[in-house]
C-alpha cells in the first residue's frame, strides 16, 4: 500500500505546480527585452576585413549575442546581410534587418523570429554627410500590451584618425547635427501622433554627463526624452561612461523595469586577446514591460 500512495502523492503535486504559480508567463507577456551592440567591423570573410575573424570567433560573438537573451538588438558596424548571416546559422531562433548606405559600417536591428517587427527603413537624415556618415535605420515593435518604434544609430566618432584639430572639430559639429535630428525625428513622431512611444538605441561616441565640448545637447537639454544608460560604466574603460546608449521618450520611459539593465562583459568573460575579436564595444541590456494598456 506504501508504495501505491509515494507515487499518488507525486502526481498530485505535479497537477497543483500550476495553480501555485509555478509556471512562466506566456511568451507575449514577458518583458520587451531591448539591447545595443557595436559588432567592430563585423566583416563578410571575403576580401579583406578590417577585423579578419575565423569561424570559431563568429560563433563566440553568437554566444555574446544569445547571452544577452534580448527580444531585439540594434547593431553597429555590420558590413553587409552576408557577415550577419554567419551569425544568424548559430542563432535559429533570429532574424535580422539591415540598411546598405553606410558603406562597410552598416546599422540594423537583430530579433527573435517570434517578435512582431516591421521594418520601416534607413533614416537618411542622421547621415548628415552621406558619403562619410550612416543613416539610422528604424522599425515598429509590438509585444502584448506596447507597441513602439526604435531607430539605431552610429554617430560620427571623434577617433585616432581625426589627425587635426580641425578633423577633431568637424567631428564634434557633425555629432551635434546628428543628435538634432535624431530629436527632430522623435519630435515629428510625437507632434504627427505617430506614437508616443520611442527608443533611439546605439553607438552615439559620446556620453550625456560630459561637460567639456559636449555633442549630444539637442537629446540631453530635451525635457522629452531621457538617457536609461546615463550612469553606466564602460566595460573596457571602467573610469568612463558609456558611448552605447538606450534613450526613451518619457512615454516609453514608464514601461522601464527597474535594476534590468545589464552590460555584458565580453572583457570579464574573455581575454583581451579574444575579446577583442568579438568587438571593442560591450552589449547593453534593459528589459520593458508590457503587461500596462496601450496608451497610444
Amino acid at each position: 500500500m506504501r508504495k501505491l500512495f509515494i507515487p499518488f502523492i507525486i502526481t498530485i503535486i505535479i497537477l497543483l505546480q500550476p495553480l501555485f504559480g509555478c509556471t512562466k508567463p506566456p511568451e507575449d507577456l514577458r518583458p520587451l527585452s531591448i539591447a545595443t551592440f557595436n559588432i567592430a567591423w563585423l566583416g563578410d570573410g571575403e576580401g579583406k576585413d578590417m577585423i579578419p575573424r575565423t569561424k570559431e570567433q563568429y560563433t563566440l560573438i553568437a554566444d555574446i549575442i544569445n547571452e544577452t537573451s534580448a527580444d531585439i538588438i540594434a547593431l553597429q558596424e555590420i558590413e553587409n546581410m552576408q557577415a550577419l548571416n554567419q551569425l544568424l546559422v548559430h542563432l535559429p531562433d533570429y532574424t535580422a534587418v539591415l540598411g546598405s548606405s553606410g558603406k562597410s559600417q552598416n546599422v540594423g536591428f537583430m530579433y527573435k523570429k517570434s517578435l512582431n517587427v516591421e521594418s520601416i527603413g534607413e533614416y537618411i537624415p542622421i547621415a548628415i554627410d552621406p558619403n562619410r556618415n550612416r543613416p539610422g535605420y528604424v522599425v515598429k515593435v509590438k509585444k502584448g500590451n506596447f507597441d513602439c518604434f526604435l531607430m539605431s544609430v552610429h554617430f560620427k566618432s571623434t577617433s585616432r584618425f581625426d589627425s587635426t584639430d580641425e578633423m577633431r572639430i568637424e567631428s564634434r559639429r557633425v555629432r551635434r547635427e546628428q543628435s538634432q535630428k535624431a530629436m527632430a525625428w522623435i519630435d515629428s513622431m510625437k507632434s504627427n501622433n505617430v506614437d508616443q512611444d520611442i527608443y533611439i538605441v546605439g553607438d552615439l561616441n559620446d556620453f550625456p554627463k560630459r561637460e567639456k565640448e559636449p555633442t549630444l545637447q539637442a537629446l540631453t537639454a530635451s525635457s522629452e526624452v531621457v538617457f536609461l544608460t546615463a550612469e553606466m560604466k564602460s566595460c573596457k574603460f571602467q573610469n568612463f561612461y558609456v558611448i552605447d546608449h538606450i534613450i526613451a521618450s518619457k512615454s516609453a520611459q514608464k514601461r522601464f523595469i527597474t535594476s534590468s539593465e545589464r552590460i555584458i562583459d565580453i572583457f570579464s568573460m574573455h581575454s583581451k586577446e579574444v575579446a577583442e575579436k568579438i568587438s571593442d564595444h560591450c552589449p547593453i541590456v534593459m528589459q520593458f514591460d508590457v503587461t500596462q494598456p496601450d496608451n497610444d
